[in-house]
């Protein structure tokens, strides 16, 4: 898999980003605490498009283990259509954990999902769009960012075309942001 700045016609000179990621927080009460983090890029060593949910770590486990435990992750696979669930489980005698992963597959659309989306647009139905005031938020949202990419205020960082992206940023002690590193990623056919 070529960089993509090796590929012909690009001038390496101009710093065109190629990754990005954001982390998103709600100021509300039910999100407190949740991040959001949204990763794009090219040329990277998987083609992901899910939505992985990170449950909380347990504040202690049964039976005094202190053994390192992955948390609970929830992944939406949206193409192709599947749900995993990976959970740490009750081993086979009690005072064990076990890593289970439980995976369902979907039968393919009949359209791609812009497919559906046009094809609803000239049904009249706007269920699946986006309304002008959420376009609105979305641009406040990611301007600040936009604007700070152009005064050099965030880096452009350079990483190995088929790797998982430049390192994480946002990591602090006791938490498991390699996660979205982790080679055990949705299964794909």
């Amino acid at each position: 898999m070529p960089a993509y700045t090796d590929e012909v016609g690009v001038d390496a000179r101009r710093r065109t980003e190629t990754f990005a990621e954001i982390v998103l927080k709600l100021d509300s009460w039910r999100w407190a605490g949740t991040r959001f983090r949204l990763r794009s890029g090219k040329a990277l060593g998987k083609d992901r498009k899910e939505v992985a949910v990170r449950f909380r770590s347990v504040p202690h486990l049964p039976f005094g283990q202190d053994k390192d435990v992955r948390r609970n992750v929830l992944r939406f696979g949206l193409e192709p259509e599947n749900l995993s669930m990976d959970l740490t489980a009750t081993g086979s005698r009690a005072e064990t954990l076990t890593q289970l992963s439980l995976t369902a597959r979907m039968d393919a659309p009949d359209l791609p999902a812009y497919g559906r989306l046009l094809l609803d647009v000239l049904n009249g139905d706007p269920a699946l769009s986006i309304r002008s005031d959420e376009v609105e938020e979305a641009w406040r949202v990611v301007e600040p960012v936009l604007s700070a990419r152009e005064r050099d205020l965030v880096p452009l960082e350079e990483y190995p075309a088929g790797s998982d992206g430049p390192p994480l940023r946002h990591t602090s002690p006791g938490r498991r942001d390699d996660l979205l590193h982790e080679a055990a990623v949705m299964p794909t056919d």
